[in-house]
């Protein structure tokens, strides 16, 4: 009898034991924050980047909020958050199936793998979120200079080393735009090449025609490459004189053909700027543009332009860097939510940092303080402090901002007032002197050629 109790004692104890462990509550809105791990190993395949789900409850969040909690860190000891110290979070935004994020980032610091991961961990929170299929990181330098941006799907992003050799690599290469007055990008698998090499091969490749439809070279007929270097992050492209005699016909199709090469360029690991040469002679200038200082990588020249995200072609008037001239320069420009277009191209031209043989004296001003158009006429106020005080520079940027405005169609004459007081007495209309215009060709020089250096 002792022993049947004992039994049915035992089962009771086990019976309270099972239903003292009752299953955790499910999450109510679950969401996955990507983190780097604490142990990286690239063999494994979540070795490198891991999710951490957390339950963000029955509250509501923004996206930003969303991706500033994200920033606060993961709470297991087995992850850790990739981003440097002095990463910063701007903004975030979606339109339809795309998420933007703007950060602000030292160029310097951390490695650049560190960099990608940070990269590769924000895209794939983006990406676990519903409806996302696509993040577009915008990034900056804490001086506000717009590093690069990067668009990011679930294919971009390789986390692990399959155990494969691989046996090609992708390479990206820039075209003019068939009829248009944007560059195109153009992917093409190419050979497993040492990366000392790269810069020889992806030259002669752009040199060729394009394989996709839509676009066209817009490097002179005849252009050939005599030598090409690379030291301290500096692409030296030594040209023949074809790239120079057969030089293109207009402003327009000089940055098309000189963008082509710098972006292809800087798009390889270890090149950052290009100058370029013809017959061992460093080009100050092609016809147009200034080249006496190495240019860079200019993302905001590259289409296709998505109509539906509300982009379109626009034209910034910058002065030249040595005289003050002002060049145009055909945009991407991207107008969010409600804005207008003039706001757009406006706050285009504001951010636009000096580069590529143009200066910028409004280059990081504040936003304007409104902008409104009516019978064509352009009425445009500023924020206090944001043209520069010398008088000359002040007459440059007032032209800059006139004619940048009256590029668009809807606009043919621009007030300026700044802070409320009225700077143009008169409606501004662009004159043709405010413009650089030198139609004369290159002499012929058949000296010998100095060395490349």
């Amino acid at each position: 009898m002792k022993k049947l109790w004992f039994l049915l004692l035992l089962a009771a104890l086990l019976f309270t034991a099972c239903a003292a462990e009752e299953e955790p509550a499910p999450m109510v809105q679950p969401v996955s924050f990507y983190y780097r791990t604490a142990r990286t190993d690239f063999t494994a395949e979540d070795g490198v980047i891991r999710a951490e789900v957390r339950d963000l409850g029955s509250n509501t969040y923004s996206d930003l909020a969303l991706f500033q909690a994200y920033f606060e860190g993961p709470t297991s000891k087995e992850l850790i958050l990739p981003a440097a110290p002095d990463t910063e979070l701007e903004d975030v935004r979606r339109d339809s199936g795309t998420l933007e994020l703007w950060l602000k980032q030292n160029p310097n610091s951390p490695a650049e793998l560190d960099h990608a991961l940070t990269y590769a961990c924000l895209a794939k929170t983006g990406l676990a979120l519903e409806g996302v299929r696509t993040v577009v990181l915008h990034i900056h330098s804490p001086g506000g200079i717009h590093l690069e941006d990067l668009t990011l799907t679930a294919a971009d992003i390789l986390l692990y080393d399959n155990g494969e050799a691989p046996e090609s690599r992708e390479l990206t290469l820039y075209y003019a735009e068939e009829g248009g007055n944007l560059l195109l990008t153009e992917k093409r698998q190419i050979p497993l090449l040492p990366a000392e090499e790269l810069p020889d091969y992806a030259i002669g490749l752009l040199l060729g025609a394009p394989e996709s439809g839509g676009m066209r070279s817009p490097l002179p007929a005849g252009t050939a490459v005599l030598d090409l270097r690379v030291e301290d992050g500096v692409c030296t492209v030594d040209f023949n004189s074809d790239f120079l005699h057969n030089h293109p016909d207009t402003e327009q199709e000089e940055q098309l053909a000189i963008l082509s090469v710098v972006n292809t360029l800087c798009e390889l690991e270890g090149i950052n700027r290009v100058q370029l040469y013809s017959q061992g002679r460093k080009l100050e200038r092609y016809v147009y543009l200034d080249l006496s200082t190495p240019w860079v990588l200019d993302s905001s020249v590259v289409g296709p332009v998505r109509e539906e995200l509300g982009e379109f072609t626009g034209i910034l008037c910058l002065p030249d860097q040595t005289d003050g001239l002002l060049h145009r320069l055909t945009v991407r420009v991207r107008a969010r939510g409600s804005a207008s277009r003039e706001t757009a191209l406006l706050l285009a031209l504001l951010n636009r940092s000096a580069q590529n043989g143009l200066s910028n004296p409004l280059s990081g001003a504040a936003a304007p303080l409104s902008v409104s158009t009516t019978n064509r006429l352009c009425t445009v106020d500023l924020a206090a402090g944001t043209l520069p005080e010398e008088a000359q520079a002040r007459e440059t940027a007032l032209r800059s901002i006139a004619a940048t405005l009256c590029s668009l169609n809807a606009v043919q004459s621009v007030c300026i007032s700044e802070n409320g007081t009225l700077l143009t007495p008169e409606p501004l209309r662009p004159a043709e002197d405010w413009f650089y215009a030198d139609l004369n060709p290159p002499a012929a020089d058949s000296s010998t050629p100095d060395v490349l250096k």
